[in-house]
């Protein structure tokens, strides 16, 4: 039994910047969903520490809401040009939606 793994000659002269951006994702299809998750930490601890750093306190979930917000509109930019597939596309979107909600409905001041 043989397995093959894509390369750069699997690539089209047609493809360009998207088909070599989405080449990782045939072997592994959650290649770049990893990599938006990282994003969304680092982005999430970037805006809480500095949140911190001026107002004395830091709200983790508005931070998460924030770059949740950033994760959701990085997801779909690159649904446009390849690189999610549908499969991985919708959890980032749902998880996304739920932390914006989750934020939205606990931080109503009643």
């Amino acid at each position: 039994m043989t397995v093959s793994y894509p390369d750069l000659s699997n690539l089209t002269s047609g493809s360009g910047i998207a088909g070599l951006l989405a080449l990782p994702n045939a072997s592994y299809p959650w290649y770049w969903t990893i990599i938006l998750l990282g994003l969304f930490v680092i982005i999430t601890s970037i805006l809480y520490y500095e949140d911190k750093k001026i107002e004395g306190r830091g709200n983790i979930l508005a931070s998460m809401a924030v770059s949740s917000l950033a994760c959701i509109l990085l997801a779909v930019l690159g649904s446009l040009i390849g690189i999610f597939t549908v499969t991985t596309l919708v959890p980032i979107i749902v998880f996304g939606l739920l932390i914006i909600i989750v934020w939205i409905v606990f931080s109503s001041k009643s």
